[in-house]
């Protein structure tokens, strides 16, 4: 078995284990998940991705500090909805509207990029990500 990349996944009772990171992604796979968060440490001082999926939509945010603490987030551009200025059917945080450009339509997607992160700790390279304010 390979080792995963995360140290954390949606709860401090939830095991980091290639398991639950199976479980996850089926659960992103079939719309039976609404939020996940996976995390490279434990504590969420490092790199993380958070998802929010609502109405067949994946918002994905990845959270990541450079060198001098200054945070930056990044968000997958869509490349059916690229220059679509239009808001998607799914809230980041169940709250903060996302951009149908920055949001997946696509749960199989939005699940290998989960599946990705949780294997490297790195953006899916498959898609175009872009900061956002």
């Amino acid at each position: 078995m390979e080792e995963l990349a995360i140290h954390f996944l949606n709860d401090e009772d939830e095991p980091v284990t290639q398991e639950s990171v199976d479980k996850l992604i089926r659960k992103i796979r079939n719309n039976h998940c609404r939020f996940a968060w996976l995390a490279l440490d434990e504590y969420g001082e490092e790199d993380f991705l958070s998802v929010d999926i609502d109405n067949g939509w994946a918002a994905l945010t990845f959270h990541t500090w450079d060198e001098e603490g200054d945070a930056h987030m990044y968000q997958p551009v869509n490349p059916w909805y690229d220059a679509l200025k239009e808001e998607a059917p799914v809230n980041i945080g169940g709250q903060t509207p996302v951009l149908k450009r920055n949001a997946l339509n696509d749960l199989n997607l939005a699940a290998e990029c989960v599946l990705h992160f949780a294997k490297t700790g790195e953006l899916y390279s498959d898609l175009k990500w872009e900061e956002v304010e």
